[in-house]
């Protein structure tokens, strides 16, 4: 448009010169004034347009907000980075990853967020919630792709900046997971025992949510009362069929179970115990699926590659952090067959770790082996053994 106006200004020049009644030396000026702020303005224009195409060649700036860069956060970094490897954006080579931590000695969240804008970042990923705000408040409306948080909390996050492309990975139950877990170790199962305390309140009430889950995989679920104060488990245990009845321990339902207790039960009926938590295997129960950093960071990486391929899916729902790592105690090796478990998890992304303590095939962070408790009693006349030590680890 600047060109065509110059060239517009310049053509009138002889029509200017020949006009009957116009003083040619007093506009000649004019006309040489003209011509050299428009070939000005074109050149500014070319040198712009230079620049802008320029930064079309940059590869997308993805920026990483987090608080404190800990193991926890690394993993789900690395997990993210491999993700999105997997997907075709490497970083160096078609993306750029910039990492920046807002722990003590380090640039505020908002600060940090300035920064990525000021570089024209294409997404941030935000890494707990302090982060995620500052993201959605100095973000410049660039798209925020969030963890940290739990679902309640990402869903008032999301309604409250509806128009915000906003969306990420939100913690919450992981009973899905171990009902499928439960149904690809033990297909023949029909009835899952879950432990509960009827101190803790009406067990029914208790269970209504898990009851749910446990439906939509044609599971029965029915109570196992356990008690906290007297480190007792009922002993109506005895009366489940171990052919098609397992154990499950959920900690969000018993935080203070006494699980080597409910172990040692489990063991003299021959009935297997299942759990939500590493912890709990390395005290006795026979596995667990877990939602641990790594697994977390490769969901952020497959929302990050969405967005960086279709940008209106950085206006997705937040998804439910999934349990992706299976946790064995040593004693499952007698139970199930672990090679073929591994191999049909592997094609949905997930790993296998024989022991808890035992290292994975990515950074992960650990329960500490717990300090052995007081003695538990006697229940039925089994002795409660305390917590085991961690199996030497082979020699590779």
């Amino acid at each position: 448009m600047l060109t065509c106006a110059g060239i517009t200004a310049i053509d009138a020049y002889p029509v200017a010169r020949q006009a009957p009644g116009l003083d040619w030396g007093r506009n000649r000026y004019r006309m040489k004034h003209l011509i050299g702020l428009t070939a000005a303005i074109t050149m500014l224009f070319f040198a712009t347009a230079k620049d802008l195409l320029a930064q079309g060649d940059a590869p997308p700036l993805i920026g990483v907000a987090a608080i404190s860069l800990d193991a926890q956060t690394q993993a789900i970094i690395d997990g993210m980075r491999d993700r999105l490897a997997a997907r075709g954006f490497v970083s160096g080579r078609n993306i750029a990853i910039h990492v920046r931590p807002s722990g003590p000695g380090s640039p505020k969240p908002e600060e940090t967020i300035r920064g990525f804008a000021d570089a024209g970042a294409r997404i941030i990923v935000a890494i707990t919630k302090p982060a995620i705000d500052a993201a959605l408040e100095h973000g410049r409306r660039i798209p925020v792709v969030g963890t940290g948080l739990d679902l309640d909390s990402a869903t008032r996050l999301s309604n409250n900046h509806r128009r915000r492309g906003l969306t990420g990975i939100a913690e919450t139950d992981t009973h899905d997971d171990q009902f499928a877990l439960i149904r690809l170790v033990a297909p023949e199962v029909e009835t899952i025992a879950v432990a509960a305390d009827p101190a803790r309140g009406d067990i029914d009430e208790q269970l209504r949510e898990i009851r749910a889950s446990a439906r939509s995989h044609d599971l029965a679920l029915v109570p196992l009362a356990v008690s906290l104060e007297r480190n007792a488990v009922d002993e109506a245990i005895s009366d489940l069929d171990p052919r098609n009845t397992v154990l499950l321990l959920d900690r969000s339902l018993l935080p203070d179970a006494p699980v080597e207790a409910l172990a040692a039960k489990a063991t003299a009926d021959r009935l297997r115990l299942f759990a939500a938590d590493e912890d709990s295997v390395i005290r006795g129960a026979v596995a667990a699926m877990v939602i641990e950093p790594f697994g977390i960071g490769q969901q952020l990486g497959e929302i990050v590659a969405d967005i960086l391929e279709t940008p209106s899916a950085a206006r997705r729902p937040f998804q439910r952090a999934r349990a992706s790592h299976l946790v064995l105690n040593e004693d499952a090796r007698e139970m199930i067959d672990v090679a073929a478990i591994e191999a049909s998890i592997a094609e949905s992304q997930r790993s296998v770790i024989d022991w808890a303590e035992d290292s994975a095939p990515r950074p992960r962070v650990k329960p500490v082996i717990p300090e052995p408790p007081p003695p538990l009693g006697v229940v039925r006349g089994i002795t409660v053994p305390t917590p085991r030590s961690r199996p030497p680890i082979p020699e590779r």
